[in-house]
């Protein structure tokens, strides 16, 4: 999810510039959307099974989720036999089952500083169970078992307060464990971490975690010395609370999104940090080691349309990235319309 958004609620903290387009350093060469085949004409933030053989989505900000067959192009409403107030994410737990992102209440713009995580289980049979807790943006779920860690304003904020001033406020970070016994969901051994953040961080989102789960990738949300935006790729040793840069340099908007089976790189929506100008991003593909060489995937800036791409993910066998055509100029920051695959090459 692109932290373009952060402009209007951060004004006091003196949050001035934006990405603008990265099209005119982008290699002619490079493959676009064209160059990818639609699995969709609808939908986004798209996340796939274990097996690479399905994806779900949401078709739309708070509506419902969808699962499709990559090879058949099979669809099937996963939330249309029961009452909720609108899906923003869902996610494939390694059970199975689903990770959902959901309001309780849906209450208009701001409804996005008060989600809440639930679980829908494979049989579809029981609905959204709630796991009680609140979450802000988006989960790292890791891809053996059923581990989440994620981000939570604390102390909650008030019903009509802008969502996007979310990221100027106090969080937790927490890790727990999914649980689906008999078809009932809960967490287990929950546990905050990062008590603290990196000096460079006024905000963290958690994207995923490698190395047997002992570290956690996520974006870094911080400001130049200028009182800009700089968003960065670091990682967190768990266990010793320890942190890497990965990728952050100056002028630059780096936001990690998929991981690579082996955790060795990342599909990152990357661009050039200007003045002013909405961002128009492309996907890069970060090495994830210290300092990191970033190398373009894929161009997503349309030249004379404010459409691009956004939130890569990069298939189980690492060969393809699933992503979703988005609008720089939409009302709903996020919002997909339409999901896609590129094959990465031999």
């Amino acid at each position: 999810m692109k932290k373009r958004i952060l402009l209007a609620g951060l004004c006091a903290l003196a949050l001035s510039i934006w990405p603008e387009s990265s099209a005119a350093e982008a290699d002619n060469g490079l493959p676009t959307i064209a160059d990818a085949r639609m699995l969709s004409p609808f939908g986004g933030r798209a996340n796939v099974s274990p097996n690479g053989k399905r994806i779900v989505f949401v078709g739309k900000t708070y509506g419902d989720a969808y699962e499709l067959e990559i090879a058949t192009g099979k669809l099937r409403n996963l939330t249309a036999g029961f009452p909720h107030q609108g899906i923003m994410r869902i996610q494939y737990l390694p059970s199975g089952d689903f990770l959902v992102t959901a309001p309780r209440i849906l209450a208009g713009a701001n409804t996005r500083a008060h989600l809440e995580m639930w679980v829908l289980a494979k049989d579809l049979e029981r609905g959204l169970q709630p796991l009680g807790e609140q979450v802000f943006e988006g989960i790292a779920n890791s891809k053996r078992r059923n581990l989440i860690a994620w981000t939570m304003i604390e102390p909650e904020m008030a019903q009509g307060e802008n969502w996007q001033l979310g990221f100027a406020r106090p969080t937790k970070r927490y890790v727990a464990e999914v649980r689906v016994v008999d078809g009932m969901a809960s967490l287990a051994n929950k546990r905050e971490i990062m008590p603290g953040l990196p000096e460079q961080c006024r905000f963290i989102e958690p994207q995923d975690f490698r190395a047997n789960d002992s570290e956690l990738v996520y974006s870094c949300m911080g400001f130049t010395a200028g009182g800009g935006i700089l968003i960065s790729v670091m990682g967190n040793s768990i266990a010793e609370d320890r942190n890497v840069t990965y990728y952050r340099k100056e002028g630059e908007y780096n936001e990690v999104e998929g991981i690579a089976p082996d955790g060795s790189w990342a599909a990152v929506e990357c661009g050039k940090q200007e003045a002013k100008g909405l961002p128009e991003l492309d996907i890069c593909r970060l090495e994830l080691e210290h300092g990191g060489s970033m190398t373009r995937l894929v161009r997503g800036v349309v030249p004379g349309s404010t459409s691009d791409i956004s939130n890569p993910v990069v298939t189980p066998d690492g060969k393809s990235l699933i992503f979703q055509r988005s609008d720089s100029a939409a009302p709903d920051i996020g919002e997909g319309y339409g999901i896609y695959i590129l094959p990465l090459g031999p």
